[in-house]
């Protein structure tokens, strides 16, 4: 079995070359590396080219359109998914490639550990996104209902290439936003036997400015309302947990609790993406 690796990129020149020389120094290397790049104006194509890589060009810019373009070049029966500022354990294509043969399964995703960082945003957004949003235990599970802590997220996961032919690849309707959790759950539907697999794994950075988080919890507000429209046939959702959350940490704010400023703008931008989503999708989402 080969496995292809398919990495989405823009301007990602300052993690990218960790991304790839981990990749080819691990266990077992990949049967190739493919760089889906939205255009950069960097060095993110130089760096992946001088590497090995093979870039392809995604003039969509968006996340779906990049995996979609790598998946379209891949030769490889599986294709390993990757994001340009992850970096694998030296065993990640070798755990992938053991799952895959010893359990027959069609898609598979993996622990995926924040990256250490001495930076208070990194480090919320890791802690947020990864221990209270997403659930990554010990043990390997099957999923076979669709829930947002179980869907496998593009960051580290795998499917047959088969299957992604059968399900067309990633949604353009979702582009930036839930694309992961779509095709998921897409396969979940479809009946594909996928398995969480612990011993593969990697780690993540986080953004690492208040940009970043800015821009990050408006896309998941983006992505609530996109998937609302697609899988849940309700026309109105309205999340009470998340604005109890908000007067909590504005109520932190003033006692000094970790990150609740934080939490705060989180939430915040959370909240408009959900209402321009809402917008956009004809929905009711606040």
């Amino acid at each position: 079995m080969n496995i292809s690796v398919v990495i989405p990129a823009y301007n990602e020149e300052k993690r990218i070359g960790a991304c790839i020389k981990a990749l080819l120094e691990g266990s077992e290397k990949p049967f190739e590396i493919i760089v889906a790049d939205g255009m950069s104006s960097d060095n993110t194509v130089q760096i992946a080219r001088d590497l090995g890589a093979v870039v392809v060009n995604n003039e969509k810019r968006h996340a779906a359109g990049g995996r979609n373009e790598g998946i379209k070049a891949a030769r490889g029966d599986v294709i390993a998914f990757i994001d340009a500022d992850c970096v694998p354990d030296k065993d990640w294509l070798k755990e992938i490639h053991k799952a895959f043969e010893e359990d027959d399964i069609d898609g598979l995703g993996t622990y995926i550990e924040a990256a250490k960082s001495d930076n208070k945003y990194e480090q919320f957004w890791g802690h947020l996104s990864l221990q209270i949003l997403m659930s990554y235990g010990d043990e390997p599970y099957y999923v076979e209902q669709k829930s947002l802590n179980t869907a496998f997220i593009t960051a580290s996961c795998a499917y047959k290439r088969s299957l992604l032919q059968k399900l067309n690849g990633f949604s353009d309707f979702f582009a930036n936003n839930a694309e992961d959790i779509d095709l998921c759950w897409r396969a979940v539907d479809a009946g594909a036997k996928l398995k969480y697999v612990p011993s593969a794994k990697i780690v993540a950075h986080s953004p690492d400015n208040l940009k970043g988080i800015r821009k990050k919890s408006f896309r998941n507000g983006v992505s609530s309302s996109k998937l609302q429209k697609t899988y849940s046939g309700k026309k109105f959702n309205i999340d009470r947990n998340l604005y109890k959350a908000l007067f909590s940490n504005i109520g932190g704010m003033f006692t000094g609790r970790k990150f609740a400023s934080l939490f705060v703008v989180e939430i915040l931008c959370h909240l408009a993406g959900k209402y321009y989503g809402s917008i956009k999708c004809g929905v009711i989402n606040i």
